[in-house]
C-alpha cells in the first residue's frame, strides 16, 4: 500500500485511490494476468528472433503489474504460471527452450520483486528485470553448451534488455494509471 505522495512517480502527478480489494477481485485479475500473459507468451514464438532466448518479454508485463498491485509473491505466480502455460500450449514443455524461459522469468520476476518501488519507477523496474532475465538466460545457455564465449554476446543482448525493458515499463507505467482511475490498491512491496 502506497501513499499518495508515493504514488505521484508512479503515475505522473494523479495519486493512487486506496482502497480494499476482494479476494473475488484479487483472484479475477491475477487469472485475467495470467491469461494475458500466457497468450503474449504464445504469440511471441511466431515472432522471428536472432537467438533461441531472444525475446521481446512482454509477458512480463503483467508481472510486474501483479507485483505493483499484489506484491511479488504473486508476480511469481504469474510468471510460473505462465512459463508453464505458455509452455504447454507451444509444445515446448521441460524443453531447452522451457527452461530458458523458467530460468529467465525466475530471475526477472525475483529482481523486479526486491527492486526498491520507492526508488525507482516502474520503467527502471522492468529494466533491471529485462537485464536479469537475459543474463539469467545467458548463463544457461553457457551451462548448456558448456562453453562460456556465448558470454561474449552480453552487451548486445544488454543493449535488447534495455529496449524491451523500457517499452514493458512504460506499458506497465500506464496500467497502473489505468489501475489508479480504476480504483485498485497499488503496493510497493
Amino acid at each position: 500500500m502506497i501513499r499518495a505522495s508515493r504514488a505521484r512517480h508512479l503515475t505522473g502527478n494523479r495519486a493512487v485511490p486506496r482502497t480494499i480489494m476482494t479476494a473475488n477481485k484479487r483472484i479475477t485479475l491475477l487469472a485475467l494476468f495470467i491469461a494475458m500473459a500466457v497468450a503474449l507468451h504464445w504469440m511471441e514464438t511466431f515472432i522471428p528472433r536472432p537467438a533461441p532466448f531472444l525475446r521481446f518479454g512482454f509477458a512480463n508485463i503483467f508481472t510486474l503489474t501483479a507485483i505493483y498491485l499484489f506484491g511479488g509473491a504473486w508476480g511469481m505466480v504469474v510468471v510460473i504460471s505462465r512459463v508453464v502455460l505458455g509452455s504447454l500450449f507451444a509444445g515446448s514443455l521441460f524443453t531447452p527452450a522451457f527452461f530458458f524461459s523458467l530460468s529467465g522469468g525466475i530471475a526477472a520476476g525475483t529482481v523486479m520483486w526486491v527492486m526498491p518501488k520507492q526508488l525507482f519507477s516502474p520503467i527502471g523496474v522492468s529494466v533491471s528485470g529485462a537485464m536479469a532475465h537475459m543474463a539469467a538466460q545467458l548463463v544457461l545457455a553457457a551451462l548448456l553448451i558448456g562453453q562460456f564465449v556465448i558470454i561474449r554476446a552480453v552487451p548486445l543482448f544488454l543493449v535488447a534488455s534495455i529496449i524491451t525493458g523500457v517499452i514493458n515499463g512504460f506499458s506497465v507505467r500506464v496500467m497502473l494509471g489505468v489501475a489508479a482511475k480504476s480504483d485498485l490498491e497499488v503496493s510497493l512491496r
